[in-house]
């Protein structure tokens, strides 16, 4: 369900929310010792995989989506293999440091995967996790105001069970990991800016993720009315010739204890 989103985007987000997503990079790579051998989980188009490349750090990567590993092969000359959580392609604790970087809000079965994170995981070993908060980002504001102006229908969009969910706060992804058996040792709210041109931001919204469920519910007559809205509201957010939004996410650390 929410995993199906992520399939056949791959250049399309790597054109728009790609920069969004790896704005984190920053916070996680203060959190991690110098040198230390890194799974990046999820590893989309490869931003993240780049940044940890550059400051050094060996990289074994993997994503669901061949398209996201042959963007992750181009961008970073690294062999990523083709799989997806709960059941990782990767040897029972054989990671001392785990990235999962906006993973865990788009499985279908946040428990099970967070228990594959562990799995991969050497005793000591640490994961750091991000997700979406589940407060709505300026991003959205902006663009939930250009679907009001243009009369866009809301279609239902894809949701989790209330079993299988989780509250998107510190607390929620703490819980969920200690639930898989982790035990969180940090928490925060990393913010930062994201700069984005107004042509890249588009191509994200009338594609990937719930944004792309929206517009392809939409008639020719209202796709229209949306890109006249979007156009009119662009200045508020406007910095010299990129869109300005200031994000925050959820960043929970946490490690495996000896078994």
């Amino acid at each position: 369900m929410a995993e199906d989103l992520w399939s056949d985007v791959a250049q399309t987000y790597d054109r728009s929310f790609a920069s969004l997503c790896a704005g984190v990079a920053p916070e996680l790579l203060v959190r991690l010792p110098a040198g230390a051998a890194v799974l990046d989980v999820g590893c989309g188009s490869g931003h993240v995989a780049t940044a940890l490349l550059s400051a050094g750090h060996p990289v074994a990567a993997v994503d669901p989506d061949p398209e996201m590993v042959a963007l992750t092969r181009s961008r970073t000359g690294l062999e990523p293999t083709t799989g997806g959580l709960p059941d990782l392609p990767i040897a029972d604790a054989s990671a001392d440091v785990v990235v999962a970087s906006f993973v865990l809000n788009h499985v279908d079965h946040p428990r099970a995967a967070a228990a594959g994170l562990r799995r991969v995981m050497r005793p000591g070993g640490r994961v750091l996790a991000t997700i979406w908060p589940g407060s709505p980002p300026p991003h959205g504001a902006l663009w939930s105001a250009v679907l009001d102006a243009a009369g866009a229908v809301r279609p239902d969009l894809p949701r989790l069970a209330p079993e299988l969910d989780f509250e998107r706060s510190p607390d929620g992804l703490s819980g969920l990991l200690a639930g898989a058996g982790l035990e969180p040792v940090d928490a925060c709210a990393p913010a930062w800016r994201w700069r984005v041109t107004p042509e890249g931001f588009w191509i994200g919204v009338t594609s990937v993720g719930n944004f792309g469920v929206t517009w392809r519910a939409q008639d020719d007559a209202t796709r229209a009315r949306i890109r006249a809205a979007y156009d009119a509201s662009l200045t508020p957010w406007l910095d010299g010739d990129h869109l300005t939004f200031d994000v925050e996410c959820v960043l929970v650390e946490a490690v495996r204890g000896s078994d």
